[in-house]
């Protein structure tokens, strides 16, 4: 058979395929909002492909380039959602939906780190995987940096602080869990990663008690003196001293040990 010959059989079949009659690029538009309104978003995520595809310079086009990273979100298809809106990032530099774009990010890899058992069972989040929740931490941090006076920018504020707050107490357990393996270099570490990292935390007061047992462990009792002084003047109730303003040794929790419950749940926190 021939290269012609060849090329005309390809034809005739291609011929055979029937294609669907492409509609009005506002009716996907309005059919894609009429599913987000009745609260069927994998439907409006397929009209806004279809518009998207088949009107890629169209008048709604971009406006449906953002509704669909919306979609895919409220659809729980995280990666979709992650995927869109860094494409969305890279190929639309200047749009002025940008700030929209770099909070959906932020959302998009926070809401992706719920999880069967932090939904079903109650669960503290600091006590799972937190990098997800670190990385979330990060996109609202450029967010705030790039478009401080976005209207987003309150709600990533709040959200950053929630973070922040779990992911300071992850450290801490983690430093308990270097105490009970014996390892004060590794939980000293954890400490200084909150008061550095997390200066705003909710955990300072706690991640200065991780710091001196670990200078005391460690046998630098000058520098557990030099963090005593800092507590005494951060915190001079501190539930680290006693009545004679004198420290009081951390006392580990009881699920310090995570052998348990990584077993248990199968890796989910460990």
């Amino acid at each position: 058979m021939t290269i012609t010959s060849f090329s005309l059989l390809v034809v005739a079949c291609s011929n055979k395929t029937v294609q669907e009659p492409d509609l009005p690029e506002q009716e996907y538009y309005e059919k894609a909002q009429a599913a987000l309104e009745d609260g069927l978003p994998t439907t409006a995520a397929k009209h806004l492909k279809d518009l998207t595809s088949r009107y890629p310079f169209g008048e709604y086009t971009i406006r449906a380039e953002l509704d669909l990273i919306y979609s895919y979100l409220s659809a729980g298809d995280f990666i979709a959602a992650h995927v869109n809106v860094e494409r969305f990032i890279k190929n639309h530099p200047d749009h002025s939906s940008l700030d929209y774009a770099y909070y959906m990010r932020g959302l998009i890899t926070y809401k992706s780190t719920e999880s069967f058992l932090g939904r079903y069972i109650a669960l503290d989040p600091s006590e799972r995987d937190v990098s997800e929740l670190t990385t979330s931490f990060n996109e609202f941090s450029l967010l705030l940096e790039r478009y401080p006076n976005s209207q987003y920018a309150p709600d990533a504020k709040a959200r950053m602080v929630y973070l922040r707050n779990i992911i300071a107490r992850h450290e801490l357990q983690v430093a308990n869990y270097y105490f009970k393996r014996k390892a004060p270099l590794s939980a000293l570490r954890r400490g200084q990663t909150v008061l550095e990292q997390y200066p705003s935390s909710d955990s300072i007061e706690d991640a200065l008690g991780v710091i001196i047992q670990a200078y005391i462990d460690l046998g630098q009792f000058d520098l557990a003196q030099n963090n005593i002084e800092v507590l005494r003047t951060s915190y001079p109730t501190s539930k680290f001293l006693d009545k004679d303003d004198k420290f009081i040794s951390p006392r580990l929790p009881k699920d310090a040990d995570p052998d348990f419950l990584y077993w248990v749940t199968l890796g989910a926190i460990d």
